[in-house]
């Protein structure tokens, strides 16, 4: 885990994870230096991948003179969908966060298969087995595999409205279909970033995806989390729909620019 000032403007602390989406090389791009001793408290942004305990993580980072960009209560605020989903429920597919995974009853009593299955925090690398759920008997099997799952296992079950997206040409393998669906980096409520969300199939553009991106501004202002990403996307009937959030911090790059991203951060950091 490395520390570095880039540009004299913001401490980035990064390690490589080993995800070409996600890993960003800051010496090859910034003019960096790397402090030994800190003056003063100076605000970070994590880079290190999953962040799992933040709570000690943040007080870990504050005793070295480091305060993360994003306070604790900001990282649940954009991590978890139970937090987040009441701020912003009608521009998002109707959702019911379970402790416990529920009987295939209780879902029917509140949706009609299929139904969208995640944790509160992620899916399961998009397994579309264990993500849309088109029947009882699949919910079942699925339910099964949830519990068993490295990812889900952990996490409160999420049972979402189904609202068929808008397809675009391509297959990532064990995916569920790639859609016209976009990811959105906010610093500060400023849209820094944004791009294909689906990032491993030919590029693709919308009309009017402003729209969509007018969408996640509105999110990024309700939630009013430092550093934020919003996924947004087009539905098949037309409207744009969000997707999630999450903390910044954890976020892959998808199909925005890195380089840009980060320039466009320190640009406002120096207004």
């Amino acid at each position: 885990m490395g520390i570095a000032r880039i540009e004299q403007k913001l401490l980035i602390v990064s390690e490589t994870v080993g995800v070409s989406s996600y890993d960003f090389n800051f010496e090859l791009n910034f003019a960096c230096d790397h402090p030994y001793r800190l003056d003063a408290e100076e605000r970070c942004v994590l880079r290190v991948g999953p962040l799992d305990g933040y709570d000690a993580i943040f007080a870990e980072k504050l005793d070295m003179g480091l305060r993360l960009v994003n306070a604790p209560e900001d990282h649940l605020l954009a991590s978890e969908l139970e937090r987040w989903y009441p701020l912003i429920q009608e521009l998002t597919p109707r959702t019911v966060v379970y402790e416990t995974l529920p009987d295939a009853a209780e879902i029917e009593a509140m949706f009609e298969w299929p139904v969208f299955l995640k944790g509160s925090r992620q899916t399961s690398k998009h397994n579309p087995e264990l993500a849309i759920i088109k029947s009882r008997a699949h919910y079942e099997m699925a339910a099964e595999k949830y519990r068993e799952d490295e990812i889900l296992h952990w996490q409160k079950p999420v049972v979402r409205e189904f609202v068929p997206l808008m397809p675009i040409a391509g297959h990532v393998p064990g995916k569920v279909p790639p859609s016209a669906e976009y990811r959105s980096f906010w610093w500060n409520g400023a849209c820094v970033g944004w791009g294909r969300y689906w990032y491993q199939v030919a590029p693709y553009e919308i009309a009017d995806v402003q729209i969509g991106l007018a969408l996640a501004q509105e999110v990024a202002s309700r939630l009013n989390v430092p550093f934020l990403v919003v996924d947004f996307a087009k539905a098949l009937d037309g409207r744009w729909i969000v997707i999630e959030c999450n903390d910044a911090q954890e976020s892959g790059y998808a199909g925005v620019n890195p380089l840009l991203l980060w320039r466009n951060i320190l640009e406002g950091e120096a207004r």
